[in-house]
């Protein structure tokens, strides 16, 4: 046994180890083993945990912040926003004060923005930039593409179609306000986001969850940003950076997948992982025929067959689902009254129709063999 009692029925929602390099820092400079960061990584959860229900925060009120979005009612929203158009050179502080009164009190979602800059040494992606921002973007405004730094991105991971036109609609009044994307099917857009977006703050109903620096007093609320929130009805709750990164930030979901990241997640797990590589996935013959590809009972067969499987299409399946959750992050790390070892990850299966379904995968994780083992499918 690793965990003490009080941590083995617990879940950690989501670890950012890819914008947050704490973690990778900690274990290099220091040497530290798989053991060590396992320990580490719930340490330092279980301050995050105390700290947010000193704040009057409990963390399971953060889940739909934290981890990817299934529900059909909501959707994965960008604004993008033209700063040459913005006179005033603090133009996020401008973007937010026009914003923030247009949130309202409902809904808990991750907030993350950042300039839409090119990665590319030599200006080389400028052409894909505007390529992918045009096909993306719902036009509120007429903008003259000049360089993508122009452009600020501002992304929420889950709106109502509600909150969304209260939104929309509050902006348009200004210039500036170029225009609204969905994500779910920009993948190549949303997967460069992915690397370029950082993590802003949690809305939490009436609550904004911000980072502070490390050196603060964790008794206190650092409006260390500038938010325009008391006016606007909100109660400000500010965490430690260091656990605000690993514990409290949202990743969007990419078509590339980051090693490191999922490693840490399965530390999380498991004292030991050695790599995403060696893992390997199974699925029994009775889980198989009785439920993944049954239409009988609490069977799948339905979600399967009308993404193109069939009863003796088993391998193809598995090697379908390895692949992409090799290219997911996993998050809902649990163990439960069994030991076992749970994760989830959310997948698009193309549909027989030519749409795409998001899945949300269980799996079993079992460090000894090595091996995963879907649990259940929705």
């Amino acid at each position: 046994m690793y965990r003490t009692k009080e941590t083995s029925m617990r879940t950690i929602y989501t670890i950012n180890a890819q914008d947050h390099m704490l973690l990778s820092v900690m274990k290099d400079v220091n040497h530290l083993s798989d053991e060590d960061v396992y320990r580490e990584i719930w340490t330092a959860f279980d301050s995050l945990v105390a700290r947010l229900t000193m704040k009057g925060i409990p963390y399971d009120d953060l889940k739909n912040a934290l981890i990817p979005n299934q529900e059909k009612k909501y959707d994965e929203t960008c604004l993008v926003i033209d700063t040459s158009l913005i006179e005033d050179d603090h133009y996020v502080t401008v973007i937010f004060e026009k914003l923030f009164p247009l949130l309202g009190k409902d809904g808990t979602y991750s907030i993350l923005c950042g300039d839409y800059i090119d990665v590319s040494n030599d200006h080389s992606y400028q052409p894909q930039m505007h390529s992918m921002l045009s096909e993306a973007v719902y036009r509120c405004h007429e903008s003259k593409y000049r360089d993508s730094n122009q452009y600020f991105i501002v992304y929420f991971n889950r709106l109502t179609k509600t909150q969304r036109t209260r939104i929309v609609e509050g902006l348009y009044p200004y210039p500036w306000f170029t225009g609204f994307s969905y994500l779910n099917n920009c993948p190549e857009w949303k997967t460069y986001l992915s690397f370029i977006l950082s993590p802003y703050c949690i809305k939490c109903k009436q609550k904004i969850i911000v980072p502070h620096p490390a050196d603060c007093d964790d008794t206190e609320n650092v409006n260390e940003r500038g938010l325009p929130l008391q006016e606007n009805g909100f109660e400000l709750i500010s965490i430690n950076e260091d656990g605000f990164g690993i514990f409290l930030s949202y990743k969007i979901m990419g078509i590339l997948p980051d090693p490191d990241d999922v490693g840490f997640s399965f530390n999380a797990l498991f004292p030991k992982f050695d790599s995403i590589d060696q893992l390997k996935l199974v699925i029994a013959d009775k889980k198989w025929s009785r439920y993944l590809i049954s239409d009988e009972g609490s069977g799948k067969g339905r979600i399967l067959k009308t993404a193109g499987y069939h009863q003796e299409e088993k391998e193809r399946f598995m090697r379908d689902i390895y692949q992409r959750v090799c290219s997911s992050y996993i998050y809902n790390l649990r163990k439960n009254d069994y030991e076992a070892l749970l994760f989830d990850v959310c997948i698009e299966l193309p549909m027989t129709n030519d749409g795409k379904r998001k899945t949300v995968v269980g799996l079993k994780y079992d460090p000894e063999s090595g091996t995963v083992e879907v649990v259940t499918i929705t």
